[in-house]
């Protein structure tokens, strides 16, 4: 049995194209989508209509992330917070005004964690983040990961969220992180997945890197609305995949340092993005 692991798409349909391409052609009978599956690039009905479609060939499996999250805030709860922000958070605005009902409700649907039995095989745990909560990251070395993942009794946890490569192992359990398919960290110019394989009951990990035509991508974003929503925002994504360097994440927490912080995450003020992203070389 062969399954591809796909995590932190955001909207990046060329990448995961190219993935789908490659999962395909490796002979995968399923998929697992750990999350954030817009936010990031423009039309997002691209993005979803492939995964839809996914759905109907392949058996799929789809958790809920953070991104989702922050959509259906917008829905549900009245004092949803980026609704009152600026250029900020342009891009959660363009991606909600870009998404359905049914999309809405298909994030809806998805669990945030699920565990995943297969006949003769080690259960797996399968999460955006970690099983409670779709905003922790599982980083090695961290004391906070150690106590979560103690708690689980699995003995394969495969999460996202930190849009890195990455293998945490002790001598119960093994956490996989497959990367990131649309922004990853530490790498430019790529997609990032993983293939899963059954050997025996037990599931052997490969991380997969495919070149991505990061140029082509640039001139659909700067010609898109969604720079018009989320200038700042926009280039730090473009540097990212040029360089794999620094996450929008990083940027906007330099931005919000630069104006001590005065106000809210979700309404830092242009120039002191600017500031930022002159700091981190970004153009």
């Amino acid at each position: 049995m062969r399954i591809a692991v796909m995590s932190d798409i955001h909207g990046n349909y060329h990448a995961l194209s190219a993935c789908v391409k490659h999962a395909k052609a490796s002979g995968v009978e399923g998929f697992w989508f750990l999350g954030d599956y817009v936010g990031e690039f423009p039309n997002p009905q691209r993005t979803l209509e492939l995964l839809y479609q996914l759905r109907e060939e392949y058996d799929c499996v789809f958790i809920r992330g953070n991104k989702e999250d922050y959509l259906l805030d917008g829905k549900y709860n009245s004092e949803c917070e980026w609704k009152r922000g600026n250029k900020t958070v342009g891009a959660i605005k363009y991606s909600y005004e870009n998404v359905t009902d049914e999309d809405l409700e298909f994030f809806e649907s998805m669990p945030i964690s699920k565990r995943i039995e297969i006949e003769g095989m080690e259960p797996v745990l399968i999460c955006h983040g970690a099983a409670e909560s779709n905003k922790q990251k599982l980083l090695p070395g961290v004391f906070e990961t150690e106590v979560t993942i103690a708690c689980y009794s699995e003995k394969y946890v495969f999460c996202g969220h930190t849009h890195v490569q990455q293998v945490i192992k002790d001598d119960t359990k093994l956490v996989v992180n497959p990367g990131a398919v649309g922004v990853p960290l530490n790498i430019k110019g790529s997609a990032q997945y993983m293939l899963i394989e059954s050997e025996g009951k037990e599931w052997k990990t490969t991380f997969i890197t495919i070149p991505i035509d990061v140029a082509a991508i640039e001139d659909e974003i700067r010609a898109s609305k969604l720079m018009e929503y989320a200038p700042y925002w926009c280039r730090s994504v473009i540097h990212l995949l040029k360089t794999g360097e620094f996450s929008q994440g990083t940027v906007l927490n330099e931005a919000m340092r630069i104006n001590d912080y005065q106000e809210p995450w979700y309404i830092v003020p242009d120039e002191c993005w600017e500031k930022a992203l002159a700091r981190f070389n970004i153009g």
